[in-house]
């Protein structure tokens, strides 16, 4: 059974009342609060272990490189990655889909055409997937371009953050991948 209190407890900031209410945030992932584990990590590493990594021979250089490599390779095993190396670390996740677009420039790409406008700059050259009038994708049309473009990669964001719109991403998965 899932917890809620327990993974609320993890979150210092959902201690706090907000008009005599616990505090419930449901912000974008820019400023997601952070779990007490993350908090006295942050602070540890900035108070006693904090150097450049990949860009130093001192020992806290060597140390941050070694806790940094560390994580990677932790990521790679819990996401059965086939190596560390696998692994990048962005700022967000608009810098990461960003930069896996870029890698795609020249290649076919589908975006729906309600992307977040920072996935629709970094895909210009991409074909936009229509969208019907209740916000939902036009799954006839991406049919046709999927057969039409044989995208390389198809970016689709689940929710739309202004509509609530929920695509059916399982159903466009299982699509692109026939």
């Amino acid at each position: 059974m899932f917890d809620v209190q327990a993974i609320r407890a993890d979150f210092p900031i959902l201690a706090r009342e907000v008009n005599g209410k616990p505090l419930v945030y449901l912000d974008n992932g820019a400023s997601a609060q952070k779990p007490q584990v993350v908090i006295d990590a942050i602070t540890t590493a900035y108070s006693h272990e904090y150097a450049n990594v990949h860009r130093g021979l001192h020992t806290m250089a060597n140390e941050t490189t070694e806790a940094f490599e560390g994580a990677r390779a932790k990521l790679a095993s819990f996401l059965g990655a086939p190596s560390a190396d696998n692994i990048v670390f962005t700022k967000g996740a608009t810098e990461a889909i960003n930069t896996v677009l870029y890698g795609f420039a020249d290649k076919p790409v589908l975006i729906s055409a309600i992307e977040h406008p920072a996935v629709m700059e970094a895909a210009e050259h991409a074909t936009r997937i229509p969208v019907l009038p209740n916000g939902l994708i036009d799954m006839d049309a991406y049919q046709d371009l999927l057969t039409k473009e044989k995208p390389a990669i198809v970016s689709v964001m689940l929710v739309n953050s202004e509509t609530g719109v929920i695509q059916p991403i399982s159903e466009m998965a299982k699509m692109a991948h026939d």
